[in-house]
């Protein structure tokens, strides 16, 4: 069975999905539409010619109401908003909302109630979603009588989580932070602007090739959701002016005291055996340019883990923005869409054990 999806918003998310479900048949998904405000002629440019992915690797064409991706061509609708799209006309089953404005619950519904559309997977923190469902964490919870608009949260908390997986499930874990670091994001600017950011702390409005900025984001909120076991979870999170590679710490208490060699061969065997798609393992030094086009959540860097006597521990990984996250939000279209895939789309996770 072939998933086909509706991707409403064509910017870095929308054109990363595009990217990797164009790549070949064995995803187990075709996008059946896509909706952006732009015309279908700049939808084409933007997914050819790519300033940090570079050239698309096939075709793309316009023609009046269609992309053509590979040759195959694929409808694209010009609507502002959710009530408007008519995806049920092109056989979409699941549409992932890609547009960072339709976040709410009852916002993403409507591509349900007014377009026809089965299932809806939102590709940020949405607000009050049926499920948040984090694949390789906790998406085996996904009810298809009760979950109908999901949110696998954030690219951080997808990072985070994982980590936060293998340590809880092999050593248990108590007294948790977190911080992340972000690469530039696309709703940042370039210059300093007092609106159109559309997040109310003033300093995410400031350019972001000057400055690292702290963002109040909630991603240890959010990972605690998705692993209640955790308990409270302090955190912080950064922009920095990076183009791609993002960085995610952890640290926390185990139940005894660990080596720095046990949690890195906890990480190695779950990114080789459970996890394999979702955590990666990479032993040589690494910075954050090496993650880019990594499909995994989290690129898990043995090289910072500490280890203290009375039980404490700190681990990191890294990350790519888009790519791992896109990879994840097909991971869950597949899954809500009826495939229930026992393995992640990136089935090759660029583990070197």
């Amino acid at each position: 069975m072939t998933v086909a999806i509706g991707i409403n918003g064509f910017g870095r998310i929308g054109r990363s999905l595009m990217r990797i479900v164009g790549a070949g048949p064995e995803t187990g998904l075709t996008v059946a539409a896509i909706n952006d405000v732009a015309p279908v002629e700049r939808l084409a440019y933007a997914l050819r010619r790519d300033s940090l992915r570079g050239g698309f690797p096939g075709t793309v064409a316009a023609r009046p109401d269609y992309l053509v991706v590979n040759g195959r061509p694929i409808r694209a609708f010009n609507e502002s908003g959710p009530r408007q799209i008519p995806w049920s006309a092109v056989g979409a089953d699941v549409v992932i909302e890609a547009t960072g404005q339709f976040r709410s619950g009852d916002l993403a519904r409507m591509h349900i109630t007014h377009g026809g559309a089965r299932k809806v997977v939102v590709s940020a923190s949405a607000t009050d979603p049926d499920a948040f469902l984090v694949y390789g964490a906790n998406h085996h919870t996904y009810d298809p009588a009760r979950h109908d608009v999901v949110s696998p949260a954030s690219c951080g908390v997808n990072a985070l989580t994982v980590m936060a997986k293998v340590l809880l499930d092999r050593f248990g874990l108590r007294g948790v932070s977190t911080s992340v670091i972000l690469s530039a994001q696309g709703w940042q600017r370039v210059h300093d602007a007092t609106s159109g950011t559309s997040r109310d702390d003033p300093r995410l409005g400031r350019a972001t090739n000057e400055s690292i900025v702290p963002h109040d984001h909630v991603v240890g909120d959010l990972v605690r959701v998705v692993l209640p076991r955790l308990g409270e979870i302090r955190y912080s999170y950064y922009c920095v002016p990076t183009p791609i590679g993002s960085l995610a710490e952890l640290s926390g208490q185990a139940e005894r005291p660990l080596t720095v060699e046990e949690i890195n061969s906890a990480m190695a065997e779950a990114a080789a055996g459970s996890l394999l798609g979702v955590l990666a393992y990479d032993p040589d030094p690494t910075v954050s340019i090496d993650v880019k086009g990594n499909p995994a959540s989290c690129l898990f860097d043995p090289s910072g883990t500490q280890a203290t006597a009375d039980g404490g521990l700190k681990v990191r990984g890294w990350f790519d923005n888009e790519w791992g996250f896109s990879h994840r939000l097909l991971d869950l279209a597949r899954l809500v869409g009826g495939e229930h895939p026992a393995l992640p789309l990136a089935r090759h996770a660029w583990s070197v054990v």
